[in-house]
Formats: structure tokens, sequence, C-alpha cells
């Protein structure tokens, strides 16, 4: 047997121990995290070595277990360099270390508050960082969302003012330290504008019981406006009005009495500044002004004294014919005896109570002194077979009923006078293309351009039969045309017209629109496929659409389109002067009608 001797063998060389791999991340103003490699099993602990760089604080030593591989290292100094040494002991033996350098985070402002909070700006405060920033940026927005706004000021401040912020709104504010690149983490806060309230309290249509309350609206979205208003010896009244209100009837107040009036909105539990005004109640007027016992020279006027206190009456009575007299009275009297008045004669009285410097409405009443044929005219034919031949404004009264009056302008001259004059084109300072509801009621100047209305026609039309006449005048030519017959129906048939039996010198254009209703541009009765009002900017009893436009354009000499009576000057002529009139067919004046005008 045969062996091979081989040399003994050398014990293997065994590496040192590592720690390797030192990370830093996650840093924070006091702090940072520490990362390392090891193998395991190897090291009996660690050592951790912290010292800033520029020694301004003691070192820090750490003793780490073996199975540790990471550590949270905290209470540093923010925005500071620190040196950082790790080695391993190993049976009492220190490993090779491994170093690195790390930083702290630059610090956050602290504790943000806000004061001197208004509608529009506030105060935003802050505890700066322990290290010098540069800068401090300050956010704000709605927290319902929006663009934001951002404020920079210098790194030494503590607060600034937020401006241009909305009333009754909540913001988001943050605040974040700046220098060079690198930015803090924000500090934030919340914060709600006070509610702006509302503005230019004024009153309105003051009376003696009422008055009208109205406001600008706060800027910002409120639930409901409180309003307040009391007055001397009058008991505060508290109303609350939706926040989409602007304005307040204010009733039931008493009269000559100041009222102090205030208002604030509110939103949740937000309540804004009150504004306020004063306004003084109207003195109310008497009551019930009545004039009894009428003779033909005397009268007796009563009345109810109103709710305040007077210091006396002042007594106003006008003839017709315009003589008017004066006398004051003292405050218990509820009765007065006129005397001197003329027989046949139109009176208006009025009375007003007196109370120092204010003075109340009037109130009115009208008497005839006896010897009139008719005391209540029913139209300008009695009127002036009461005596009144001037031709001008005058009261009528429909069925001859006092509670029916109606002021009207009477043509007292042409053919005989006694006309009552319901429609009047002289210069086109009145528009008469007009709805509906106006040509019911009426409109203009009776003493201009007027309409005298489609509701007063059908009731005077309906006293009896009626005449009309239409005048025409145009650079010193005259043209008329009469209809022995006129009426208008009442609301139910759409104001339908009958006219009938022409004479004159103007020519029959009235026969076309005979047996129509009345249109407007908002009402459209004719026959037409077009809406004929609208078409030719006027009103009229239009057929298909017409002869006769007397509301048309003034002035415009476009075919259809102006004052057109179609049989004197055509479709396309606008005439200067028009008037409509009408009388009682029978009505005769005391030298007959020989001939018309």
């Amino acid at each position: 047997m045969f062996s091979l001797l081989l040399p003994p063998l050398s014990p293997p060389l065994e590496a040192e121990p590592e720690v390797d791999n030192l990370l830093v991340s996650d840093a924070t103003p006091d702090g940072f995290r520490l990362s390392w490699t090891a193998d395991e099993g190897v090291f009996d602990s660690f050592v951790l070595k912290i010292r800033d760089t520029k020694k301004q604080s003691e070192p820090l030593e750490i003793t780490l277990l073996a199975s540790e591989r990471t550590r949270d290292i905290t209470g540093l100094r923010e925005a500071t360099e620190y040196e950082i040494e790790l080695y391993g002991i190993s049976s009492g033996k220190r490993s090779q270390p491994v170093s690195a350098i790390a930083t702290t985070a630059m610090g956050s402002p602290k504790e943000i508050t806000f004061s001197d909070i208004t509608e529009n700006s506030a105060t935003v405060s802050w505890m700066v960082p322990t290290a010098q920033v540069e800068s401090f940026r300050i956010t704000y927005v709605p927290i319902t969302g929006g663009a934001p706004s951002v404020v920079t000021v210098d790194g030494t401040k503590t607060q600034t003012r937020l401006l241009r912020l909305l009333p009754g709104v909540e913001y988001l504010v943050s605040v974040i330290a700046v220098k060079g690149f690198e930015e803090s983490e924000p500090v934030s806060g919340t914060l709600t504008t006070a509610l702006d309230g509302p503005s230019g309290l004024v009153t309105a249509n003051i009376t003696d019981s009422e008055a009208l309350a109205m406001w600008q609206p706060a800027i910002a979205p409120v639930d409901h406006y409180v309003i307040s208003y009391t007055g001397d010896r009058v008991p505060e009244i508290t109303r609350t009005v939706s926040g989409n209100t602007v304005e307040y009837a204010l009733t039931n107040l008493e009269p000559a009495t100041e009222y102090t009036l205030r208002i604030f909105a509110e939103k949740g539990p937000q309540k804004s500044s009150t504004i306020t005004t004063k306004f003084t109640t109207d003195l109310d007027s008497p009551r019930d002004l009545t004039a009894t016992e009428v003779q033909s020279e005397t009268a007796l006027l009563t009345w109810r004294p109103p709710r305040a206190s007077v210091t006396g009456y002042l007594l106003v009575y006008e003839s017709v014919d315009g003589t008017l007299k004066e006398v004051v009275v003292g405050p218990e009297t509820t009765s007065y005896s006129l005397s001197g008045l003329s027989p046949s004669t139109h009176y208006t009285a009025r009375i007003q109570a007196l109370n120092g410097p204010l003075r109340s409405k009037m109130s009115q009443t009208v008497f005839t002194t006896i010897g009139l044929l008719y005391p209540f005219p029913r139209d300008c034919s009695q009127a002036m077979l009461n005596g009144d031949t001037t031709s001008g404004l005058y009261t009528i009264y429909v069925n001859n009923d006092k509670a029916q009056k109606l002021e009207v302008f009477c043509d007292m001259t042409s053919d005989g006078g006694g006309w009552i004059v319901f429609l009047r084109r002289k210069n086109g300072r009145e528009d008469f293309y007009r709805n509906w509801k106006a040509y019911a009621a009426g409109f203009g100047d009776l003493k201009e351009e007027f309409w005298l209305g489609l509701d007063a026609l059908s009731k005077i039309t309906a006293q009896g039969q009626y005449e009309l006449r239409v005048d025409l005048r145009d650079h010193g030519e005259t043209a008329y045309a009469v209809y022995d017959r006129f009426s208008v129906g009442d609301a139910r048939t759409r104001y339908k017209l009958k006219v009938e039996g022409y004479s004159g010198t103007a020519g029959d254009s009235m026969a076309y629109h005979n047996g129509r209703s009345f249109s407007t541009f908002d009402k459209d009765t004719d026959s037409a496929i077009t809406n004929c009002a609208l078409s030719y900017k006027g009103a009229f009893w239009y057929k298909n659409c017409h002869r006769v436009n007397l509301m048309g354009r003034y002035g415009d000499n476009s075919h259809s389109q102006g004052v057109n009576w179609f049989h004197w000057k055509g479709h396309e002529y606008s005439i200067q002067f028009a008037e409509m009139k009408l009388r009682p067919s029978n009505f005769r004046n005391l030298e007959g009608r020989r001939k018309r005008a």
C-alpha cells in the first residue's frame, strides 16, 4: 500500500465584519431616518455618533441593538447639517465606521391664528420657525373652491393682512416658510369673514299709515333680513323676510309719527351690522267729507276728524269757473256752512288737516248748487246744456251716477259743441303703440295727445244712441266725417265697433272697420293673417288691416304706418291733426244744426 503524504492545510483567513450602506432619508425639521446593512449575527451592537457640523450643540452617541438596521433620529435642530458615524461592536472590537452627512428640514411656521376679521379682510398671524427663513408665502382660498390668492412677506414678519375677501365666506389659509428653493410644510387654519349687511336703507311712498322700506342687498347670500321699526309711544315691531327680498311694506303705522327703522342680515349663526334710518308718517286726512243741505247759494260741509291730533283745518272750495275761497277752522270743528254760492254751479270742496308744519293730503268732495239741469252730467252735451260753453276739461258722471265720475275733454265749439273728445293726435309726443291693458284703461294728457279708454267708451255709448265725429287737419286743409250711429261693446265683445250713417268731407273710411273688435299687438282680433297692430305699430278696430289708422306712428309716411285716413290722404301720408269725438245723436244746440262745421 502506498500513501501520498500531503502537507498540512493552513487555516483560512477570516474577513473583518463590516457595516455598510449608511443611508439618510425622511428628513424632518427635528430629525431624519438612518438605515444601514450588516451581516446577521456578526455584531453584538452598533454605535451611532451624530454631531452638527458647526458644533453648535453637544454631539450625540447612541448604542443600538445588534438587530437594528434603521433608527429614527429626533430632537435635532431644524435646518442644520449633521455628521453621522456608525460602527459595529463585535467581541469588544470596533468595525470600520461608515459615515454620512444629513441636514434636517426647514421648520414650519406654527400656531396660525386670525384676528380683526371684517366683511372683506382679516389678519393672519403665526410663530416663525427656529431657523431663519427668507420669506413666508400665505395662500388663501374659499373652502368651496375658487382661485387661490397668494401673498408673500419678509421672513421676519409674523403677521399680514388678507384683503379683498368675500363677505360671509369660509377660507382655508396656509402659511409656508421659504428659503432658497426649499419650502416648509404648511401650517393651515380656517376663518369665516363677517357677514356684510344691507345698505342704502330708504323709505318711499310714505302715507299716514304706510311706507315702503327699500335697501340694497348684502353681497353675501343671506338666509333672511330682520326688520324692526318703532315710533314715539309705539311698540317695536319686528319682521323677518326672505334673503332674496329688497323691499318691505310697512303697514298699520300711526299718522304724524316719527319712526326709527332698522335692518340687518342673518346667515346661520352670523349676524350683520345694523343700518338705521328715520321717517315720519304723514298727517292723516279728515274722512268722509260730504256736502249736504245743498241749496242754490248754501251748502253744509261735514267730515270726520283724522286719528292724529290736529291744530286746525284748511277748507278750500272752488267753483267750476275758477273762483276759489279758503277758510281755516279750529281743531274741534267737524262741519262748516258755506254761503254766497252761485246757483247751478259745480263746486269742488277740499279739506286738509293741520298740525304745526304738518299738512295732510286733501280730502275732496264735489257738489252742485240747485238750479242745474243736470247736476251730474253724463256727457259733454249735458254739461253744455248746464251752461258750460268753453272747451276744456270737465267731469262727467256715467249714467248720471256721482260715483262714476270721469274726467274728459269737451269740445264745446265744433258743430254746436257737446262733444266728448276720446282721441287726439297733434304732435307725436305720446306713444300710441301700447298694449291691450293700456287701451282699455286709457292714457295720455287730455290737454295734449291722449286716448280716453275702451272701458270708458263702452260705458258712455251704453247710455244711449251716440254719433261720432272725426276732425282732420293738415297744413291748413280740413276734413271731417260724421256717423249717426256709433257704439263700442263691452270687454266681452272685445269692444266691438258699430259705426253707421256717414256724412262729411273726409270720405267713409270707418265703414271698413264696422263690426270689428279692437286689436292691439298683444291681443290680435283682426282677420288678417298677420297681426295688424304689430305690423302697423298702432291699435284699432282692424280688419285686414285698415282704412283708418289714427293710432299709427305720428309723422311716418311709410305705407299704412302713419296717422292714416285712407279716403282723404291715402295710406302713404301721416295726418298732422286728428280728433275723434262723440255726443248723443239727438243733441241740438239752440241755433239748430243747420250745417256741419
